[in-house]
């Protein structure tokens, strides 16, 4: 399976986890609040009732007024009847309070088979509430002869404010729960379009930021063409060599067939990290040379004039502040020219490579700087003459068995020293111009 296909998957059965309990939650809390709403509605229709009845007349009805058909009794049933058939209920009808919480029937509105006077009603916890004067509902159905109900029930008061019985309303389970089941569907389904909207939506947009990651990846593809052109210029170019290798990076001709190994089809996310890290790598090489470019000398890799430039400029600084202490060697190759005419740019070329080279053993890349096609320069720390005098020793050793391995041409350099001396070089440029002064004389002196 496709990596990014797994990445889709795991979104959306994220979405379709937090959409389903998302669902589950406001379905339950729906089915709370409809409960809560329909216990008021029942109450309602036991409340109004209860206060539609006169509790004197309620409190002196006896067994005898349904036989006799009293004004009472029938006031009291056209009463209860009017709410039967306008309200929502089941069954309505009139409760009389035995005492040790036993309850019976005073008047059933039930046409077809209603409780006689006195015939027993089956005690629930919202009753007992009721007999006390809270109006209640049934938390739970019960079951009786009649069938399954949930039932509300709210005390009738007579002139004196006392309970002179209660209304009883009945309301069919079957309907409650089918109201309730209704609420939870409709919950349900509303949660499950929005799976599938959340879903279709997760699709869209991953099927967009795959185009556009596809997008992006043929362009790093274009870049990486670019990449591997500059590539084979550096590896052609010999002007390169001694900036590449100081660099410290290493250039070869499958840079760029490295970055084109991944397909973006299996993997769009991890195609694209691999192509910009491998894109990352190779910037960092070829900056790496572009700063070594800016500041050494390509041919040879030391620092060039600029580089020259910027440590005479620090130099100045520190002496100005009082802190400076260095020394300055200048080398000349005398016969360079002459090699060249001899022997061609290619092999003068090789000869200022060279020469660099025997420098860099003895005063360390850091401290050198090729200021001309035959001039060097060195800047290090402040050390005596006779110690420079002794690695420019070192040096003549060198390049004598570098001449050995040449045979016919014989390379030679000329060398001038100075030593900063603090309070009486005001700037760099007086320590050059003793330094320049002995170069001159040992080129004298050779003539």
């Amino acid at each position: 399976m496709k990596v990014t296909t797994k990445y889709l998957i795991m979104i959306c059965t994220v979405v379709f986890a937090v959409n389903l309990v998302m669902g589950i939650v406001i379905a339950h809390q729906s089915k709370e609040a409809l409960v809560t709403q329909i216990n008021a509605m029942m109450l309602n229709v036991s409340n109004t009732a209860a206060a539609s009845l006169d509790g004197d007349m309620l409190e002196s009805v006896t067994a005898d007024d349904k036989a006799s058909g009293s004004n009472n009794y029938n006031e009291i049933m056209d009463t209860l009847t009017l709410f039967l058939d306008n309200a929502d209920v089941t069954y309505i009808y009139t409760i009389q309070d035995m005492g040790n919480d036993e309850f019976a029937f005073i008047i059933d509105s039930d046409p077809v088979n209603p409780g006689e006077f006195g015939e027993e009603i089956m005690t629930t916890e919202a009753l007992i509430a009721a007999s006390r004067g809270i109006p209640s509902v049934d938390q739970e159905p019960f079951t009786d002869s009649w069938g399954r109900f949930y039932s509300s029930y709210s005390p009738v008061l007579d002139s004196q404010g006392r309970i002179a019985g209660i209304v009883g309303a009945d309301f069919d389970a079957r309907w409650l729960e089918n109201q309730l089941r209704k609420q939870y569907l409709s919950v349900l389904i509303i949660a499950m379009v929005a799976v599938l909207v959340s879903a279709t939506l997760v699709l869209l947009v991953a099927t967009r930021l795959l185009n556009r990651f596809q997008a992006l990846y043929d362009e790093l593809s274009s870049l990486t063409d670019d990449v591997a052109e500059l590539n084979t210029d550096i590896l052609n170019n010999p002007d390169y060599k001694g900036l590449v290798e100081d660099a410290g990076v290493e250039i070869t001709s499958d840079t760029a067939d490295t970055m084109e190994t991944t397909d973006v089809s299996e993997d769009a996310i991890g195609a694209l990290s691999d192509k910009l890290k491998s894109m990352h790598d190779s910037m960092n090489q070829y900056l790496s040379i572009v700063r070594r470019q800016a500041y050494a000398d390509p041919m040879t890799g030391l620092g060039n004039r600029t580089a020259y430039s910027n440590a005479v400029k620090r130099l100045n600084m520190s002496i100005s502040q009082g802190i400076a202490s260095y020394s300055v060697i200048i080398i000349d190759i005398d016969n360079l020219k002459a090699i060249y005419d001899e022997r061609g740019h290619e092999f003068a070329d090789k000869v200022v490579y060279d020469t660099a080279c025997i420098l860099k053993k003895s005063y360390g890349m850091e401290h050198l700087y090729r200021i001309s096609d035959d001039g060097f320069m060195v800047i290090t720390d402040s050390m005596t003459l006779k110690r420079i005098e002794e690695i420019n020793l070192t040096i003549d050793d060198e390049l004598n068995r570098y001449n050995d391995s040449l045979q016919d041409v014989e390379v030679r350099i000329s060398k001038g020293a100075a030593v900063y001396r603090p309070g009486l070089d005001a700037d760099y440029r007086e320590t050059f111009r003793r330094a320049d002064d002995e170069l001159s004389a040992a080129k004298q002196a050779k003539a």
